[in-house]
């Protein structure tokens, strides 16, 4: 759904000069001149229709925005199009990381997160953050996509992380990367996958873990 105009400026802008050239050469079709074609009467029907495309492209703009949500959230066809066309992922998921890296104690890390997307037929985008603030990540690239091979979807982010007040033996800032599959249920829709950072590679200390997470319900 989000990889349908992946070059938004240049189709919508494409998009709103086929329209009025479309409409222009049906006005002189159907016309009282016959369809015969001139520039004057080209240039009067392109007036006529620059409006109308004006208007189609506000149309598929506000859908684009906000009216599609109105078809994923009909009892049965939203279930459909949820599960076969695309996963409507809006709203906050919370979760649980497994982390490699090990404390002082040489305990691994268990640690909760909170996912926040917002997305719509023309963006996507992702925030997360650690909910025991140690840590502040910051998504720099996002995709929704669907292998063709299977037809499964994943959700995949590259993340930049900060550590305001790192202890000893950690980096203040690093990359990571995750791959989720997103698992659609008749109850509940999961992301399950792992994740990889360069954290304290250096030092050969670089993590990666499993991510699991459910959709928060207010």
């Amino acid at each position: 759904m989000w990889k349908v105009f992946p070059k938004l400026g240049l189709l919508k802008l494409l998009l709103a000069i086929f329209s009025a050239l479309f409409l222009s050469a049906l006005i002189l079709l159907m016309g009282p001149n016959g369809g015969e074609l001139s520039w004057n009467t080209f240039g009067d029907s392109f007036q006529l229709t620059a409006p109308i495309t004006l208007i189609f492209v506000f149309v598929i703009f506000v859908i684009g925005k906000w009216g599609w949500l109105a078809f994923w959230k009909l009892p049965f066809l939203g279930a459909i199009l949820h599960k076969s066309v695309c996963p409507n992922l809006n709203g906050k998921w919370l979760g649980e990381i497994h982390s490699s890296y090990a404390d002082e104690n040489g305990n691994k890390v268990t640690k909760e997160v909170e996912l926040t997307v917002k997305a719509d037929l023309f963006g996507f985008s992702l925030a997360l953050r650690s909910l025991d603030g140690y840590q502040e990540s910051k998504v720099i690239q996002s995709e929704l996509y669907r292998d063709p091979r299977t037809g499964t979807f994943y959700l995949s982010y590259i993340f930049e992380a900060s550590v305001p007040i790192p202890k000893e033996t950690d980096d203040r800032l690093f990359d990571g990367a995750a791959k989720l599959e997103i698992i659609v249920k008749e109850e509940k829709t999961v992301l399950k996958g792992t994740y990889w950072t360069n954290r304290a590679w250096q030092r050969g200390m670089n993590t990666a873990g499993l991510i699991t997470m459910e959709r928060r319900h207010s």
